[in-house]
């Protein structure tokens, strides 16, 4: 079953029951940023440092294991990209599913979402620290919510979850603006959980939490055992730490970061 995403920022509430299908779009380089945010590196950007931190939220506990892996859970996938996919695409799904450990070990394509969560009125951008304990990427800082799409779940109701879980936030279908759908491909090893090759095709959302906070004040906690930690930094600090491939976070594609500052600041 094909689910057709909205155009780009368009509302996201029609897209409950749907498989993403839409045209490709072509990312702008953002034109301008914020003034006064200003970036330091010490060495380069293999060990370059954050100076504009605006608040941290911690996890309240070490639990010792990433509690949301589960190496039984049903994958949706989908089919590969294109070859001239230019960093973004349509995702298509297959309509099989197959267990995440599997999925990790194999490299196949398969569906997720990303979550941004940014503030118009304060040009910041929360960013999370992933558990220790993750099966990719693990204690790298990344999007604010993400997660895969599982058999019989579709986007919107996984970012709606994930939001949820991961930073402790309530946001309905019209608070959540789709980006585009991004291609990504990434392998590595983990003391946990050995090898990976992750091939995703994901499904990129913004929300907006000034106008969040301006119908419902909400705060934001993170997930014990899932995330270790969420930062509130500059848009142009994590433009420049993504764009110069700072190690502390996890890589990017330059059509993805692009296009992501693009729309929060424009």
């Amino acid at each position: 079953m094909m689910m057709l995403l909205v155009p780009i920022m368009a509302s996201a509430a029609s897209l409950s029951t749907r498989s993403s299908h839409y045209p490709t779009r072509a990312c702008v380089k953002p034109t301008r940023f914020l003034n006064g945010l200003s970036w330091q590196r010490r060495g380069g950007p293999s060990t370059a440092r954050l100076r504009n931190v605006f608040s941290v939220i911690k996890a309240k506990n070490d639990v010792g294991e990433d509690l949301s892996y589960n190496p039984k859970e049903m994958l949706a996938l989908v089919q590969p990209p294109e070859r001239d996919h230019n960093g973004f695409t349509n995702a298509i799904r297959t309509g099989n599913g197959k267990p995440r450990s599997a999925v990790h070990k194999d490299g196949d394509w398969h569906h997720s979402v990303h979550v941004w969560l940014y503030d118009s009125k304060e040009g910041t951008v929360l960013v999370q620290r992933r558990s220790q304990y993750k099966d990719t990427n693990p204690g790298k800082l990344d999007v604010s919510a993400a997660g895969h799409i599982e058999v019989g779940h579709d986007s919107l109701v996984t970012a709606l979850r994930e939001v949820e879980e991961e930073i402790g936030l309530t946001v309905t279908p019209e608070d959540l603006k789709f980006l585009h759908t991004a291609v990504s491909e990434s392998s590595g090893s983990t003391a946990n959980h050995g090898p990976y090759v992750c091939r995703e095709l994901q499904d990129v959302f913004l929300v907006d939490f000034a106008k969040l906070k301006e119908m419902e004040p909400q705060e934001i906690s993170v997930a014990d055992g899932e995330v270790e930690e969420a930062l509130w930094i500059s848009i142009d600090t994590l433009h420049r730490a993504l764009t110069d491939k700072d190690s502390d976070y996890v890589p990017r594609a330059r059509t993805y970061v692009d296009g992501l500052v693009e729309a929060m600041v424009t």
